[in-house]
């Protein structure tokens, strides 16, 4: 009878044993998508796209846990401009500081209930066989079961969304080409894991490794976008010939000689329209010469850029010339602009309606050219008061009202 129930315990783990070798890997979808031009310090110099995983045969196999993927590319570095290619590696861990002259990084996961563990996103653009390569490592702690959940619901999870940041030049009109770099390949060939019971297994299957190119039209198709200039006053316009959730456009500008782009105002979107719409934006400046741009938002904060193909250029004013206050009445701040269109010595005094001098707005030297000056009177009582420019033979008397 002992030898009996020893055979059958025998039979029974041999069984188990064979139905565990026999159990069927999860497979799975591995896609490369949503490529996009994004912004570090111009408007083209970082490439974003996303990496999902899915869980394709989901019926047949207990859930699919994630265990880690090493992912590896194939680009045409000619999409790069403005480098140079050492053939050395370039890039590094996510942790660490950039220094290369582009680099790879891991900016978003959608893997939550695990800890992620990124090895070195990296660029390489040397010699065969590390040529021409981006590479990215993403597994998860401690090792052995109990890993994230992938999703059998398309697209799946995001496994990383990545950004390629080319530090000293933009992206050009090259076809990127990126390519998964898939077995039989000897060097750096991408690979899925999951975990099969508790054991780190590998999974791969290159034949579900694609990468998703859309047409899907831009989110704003822009027709025309120029400026006008009418003293100091620049006047942008622009039109669109369609809109996709377009929230709306920050108007950004800058001097030609700084890389520092400042956001002036902002244009509402028209949202979701095949119509054309027409958008008008005002902005008054120094002299100077400018470059503007704007980015359009759309409502869920993607954005792109457009230039305005020239320099605005403002020169300096052909008289003199001081602006009613405005805004006039004021409560309890109001600006006065004024022109000066030679250098010398410039004074704006305020007085109360008695005549006496109460303050000093400008006292100064000023080089040709527009100005304004933002005056407080928050410590000043309601009342008329009359301010008055001095600059060379030109002088000008105007008054203002506080009403508190």
């Amino acid at each position: 009878m002992k030898q009996s129930l020893r055979f059958i315990a025998i039979l029974f783990v041999l069984a188990f044993v064979v139905n565990s070798s026999m159990a069927q890997n999860p497979t799975y979808n591995l896609v490369a998508k949503n490529f996009s031009f994004g912004t570090i310090t111009n408007p083209d110099d970082a490439l974003y796209f996303d990496v999902y995983l899915q869980w394709t045969n989901s019926g047949s196999v207990p859930n699919y846990e994630y265990a880690g993927v090493q992912l590896y590319w194939s680009f045409n570095r000619n999409v790069l401009t403005g480098t140079t290619f050492p053939p050395t590696l370039n890039g590094g861990t996510s942790a660490i500081p950039d220094t290369s002259e582009f680099s790879f990084k891991i900016v978003g996961s959608e893997i939550t209930n695990s800890t992620l563990i990124p090895r070195n996103p990296s660029v390489w653009t040397a010699t065969s066989p590390t040529a021409d390569i981006m590479r990215l490592a993403v597994n998860t702690f401690p090792g052995f079961g109990n890993g994230f959940n992938v999703p059998a619901v398309f697209p799946g999870i995001k496994v990383v969304r990545m950004r390629l940041w080319n530090k000293l030049g933009t992206f050009n009109a090259s076809s990127l080409d990126i390519a998964w770099r898939n077995k039989p390949i000897v060097f750096f060939a991408t690979k899925v894991f999951a975990y099969v019971g508790t054991l780190n297994t590998e999974i791969t299957t290159p034949n579900t490794h694609t990468v998703e190119y859309t047409n899907d039209p831009l989110p704003v198709e822009l027709a025309s976008f120029a400026a006008a200039t009418n003293r100091n006053n620049v006047m942008l316009n622009w039109s669109t010939a369609k809109e996709i959730n377009n929230s709306g456009f920050d108007v950004e500008r800058k001097l030609t000689t700084t890389n520092e782009w400042t956001r002036v105002g902002n244009v509402a979107g028209n949202g979701t329209t095949n119509e054309t719409h027409n958008y008008t934006f005002s902005d008054r400046v120094t002299t100077g010469n400018y470059n503007y741009r704007l980015k359009q938002v759309d409502f869920n904060g993607n954005f792109e850029y457009f230039n305005l193909s020239s320099e605005v250029n403002v020169g300096i004013p052909d008289k003199f010339d001081m602006s009613q206050n405005y805004p006039n009445p004021f409560n309890p701040s109001t600006k006065i602009n004024y022109d000066i269109p030679v250098d010398g010595k410039v004074t704006i005094a305020l007085y109360d309606i008695s005549g006496r001098e109460i303050a000093k707005l400008v006292n100064e030297v000023k080089p040709a050219g527009y100005y304004t000056v933002q005056f407080n009177a928050s410590n000043l009582s309601s009342g008329m008061y009359f301010y008055r420019i001095s600059a060379g033979d030109f002088v000008s008397t105007k008054k203002m009202v506080l009403i508190k």
